[in-house]
């Protein structure tokens, strides 16, 4: 078995924070990206979750199923393992703050592969880069808009507040809740053998 590898960079005005929260932010999967079909989670707990999902390959008309658990192992290190019936695959989103307004996005994947799969790596490694290009242009605004609203002092489910004297600047102080809390009665947690482990 060979492990296959493609690092992908990105940066963003944002704090790391936000980036967390706009990658464990399950509500936005299937209504901002076309690549997911509707994530079923299975299990939520703090700091990590199990789903199912249907993922469009990217540039093919071909959906697969994939079982997916994703984990934040450390302050800087989401890792997430996505099973699908052709392959294992693991990725790192690593997030570092590199200065007081900017967030370096670095996203490891890596696949096992038998030797075919090695030798179509080439073609695999531009679908990779390509699906990482689309899903992080698609999720900028997110990013751009929570830093914003996050300077105007919004709070989750309050919103900014109304009076000027009240609208302090959070980003310094926000964190994100991993997972992030969603709205009530959300068809992502509809599946009969979701469970949660938050109180």
């Amino acid at each position: 078995m060979k492990i296959l590898k493609v690092v992908c960079e990105n940066f963003v005005a944002a704090t790391p924070e936000v980036v967390k929260w706009n990658s464990w932010d399950s509500e936005h999967l299937n209504s901002v990206h076309g690549a997911y079909d509707a994530p079923k989670y299975l299990l939520t707990r703090e700091g990590e979750v199990l789903f199912v999902d249907r993922v469009k390959v990217p540039f093919f008309r071909i959906r697969l199923k994939c079982l997916v658990f994703a984990i934040q192992w450390d302050s800087e290190n989401q890792i997430t393992y996505t099973l699908t019936p052709f392959f294992l695959a693991k990725n790192t989103i690593n997030v570092q703050q590199i200065n007081d307004g900017t967030t370096r996005v670095r996203v490891i994947y890596e696949f096992s592969g038998n030797w075919i799969q090695a030798l179509l790596f080439p073609i695999f490694k531009i679908l990779i880069q390509r699906w990482n290009q689309t899903v992080w242009e698609e999720d900028l605004p997110l990013k751009l808009r929570r830093q914003k609203a996050l300077s105007y002092g919004f709070i989750d489910f309050r919103g900014i507040p109304d009076k000027m004297e009240m609208r302090k600047d959070r980003t310094g102080i926000y964190k994100a809740s991993i997972p992030v809390p969603t709205t009530r009665n959300v068809e992502e947690f509809s599946h009969p053998f979701f469970i949660s482990g938050r109180s």
